[in-house]
């Protein structure tokens, strides 16, 4: 492999929620509630750096959750489990960010941007996630102290036409095809997957061509709780429009079949151990 123009991609488990077993992905399960990892992704990419998708959980987020968050969530976060511990552990400061990108804005994807906030050299979401999170009902299950005090310090970005995605929209980070933000609607209406390229590619503007691109990976979010969901297209609970979530799912189960296809991963699948992937 050529250690120059590889990907490692290290998925990490910075903390955990605990839902009920109907609303998760296992209608048949013996237990009333699950326990769930919440992932954290870090990107060490050979042109642009490192990049970390989402935070995960912080004790000090935590502590700025409502009651009625905190009592159906019931987060958990072991000593040295944060994003910025365990990347500390691997030698990296949150200076040493060069993107933070928020897939959405529930509370478990933001609750540590505060260890980032100012230091990370550039944070990123999509403007459509962030006009809808701040004035619709998606508000009643974020913590507003999360994100809203460092909202100067987001670059809000628009999504444009894409062949990629459920809907079709997304943008190019980038501009070099390498990490593409697809919209991926349903758990929340902004909410976006990551596509990691492997270069060279075209699959943001010329997937009807046929054959294209190199490897790549599919960083879910929510759009799925786990491969189950793809497999079974069983839409888990806490979204708010099913319809759209399962054209998600649908999109990610057409994407998995493609033999370049390294892996997609879903933030809270029980079943993706903590590990780092080369490609």
């Amino acid at each position: 492999m050529d250690g120059k123009n590889e990907i490692k991609l290290h998925i990490l488990h910075c903390g955990s929620i605990s839902l009920p077993a109907r609303a998760a992905y296992i209608k048949d399960s013996p237990l009333r509630r699950l326990k769930l990892p919440v992932s954290v992704y870090l990107i060490e990419h050979p042109v642009h750096g490192k990049i970390l998708v989402d935070t995960g959980l912080s004790a000090e987020g935590i502590a700025l959750m409502p009651d009625y968050l905190r009592s159906f969530y019931r987060p958990e976060l072991e000593s040295g489990q944060s994003a910025v511990n365990q990347l500390a552990a691997m030698g990296i400061s949150p200076e040493d960010i060069d993107v933070l990108i928020i897939t959405h804005n529930d509370f478990d994807h933001t609750c540590a941007l505060g260890d980032f906030a100012g230091r990370a050299k550039q944070i990123v979401m999509s403007e459509h996630e962030y006009f809808w999170s701040c004035r619709t009902v998606f508000k009643l299950r974020q913590v507003w102290d999360t994100y809203i005090p460092y909202s100067d310090l987001i670059e809000r970005r628009f999504y444009y036409g894409s062949v990629q995605g459920p809907i079709g929209r997304g943008f190019d980070l980038f501009g070099d095809d390498s990490v593409l933000c697809i919209a991926c609607p349903g758990h929340t209406d902004g909410q976006m997957a990551i596509m990691l390229n492997k270069s060279p590619s075209g699959r943001f503007k010329n997937a009807g061509a046929g054959t294209y691109g190199n490897a790549f990976a599919v960083l879910a979010s929510d759009a799925a709780f786990s491969q189950r969901n793809i497999d079974t297209l069983v839409v888990p609970g806490y979204g708010f429009d099913r319809a759209r979530q399962r054209e998600s799912m649908q999109w990610l189960s057409k994407l998995q079949t493609d033999a370049q296809c390294v892996g997609i991963f879903c933030s809270h699948d029980a079943d993706v151990k903590p590990q780092t992937l080369v490609f």
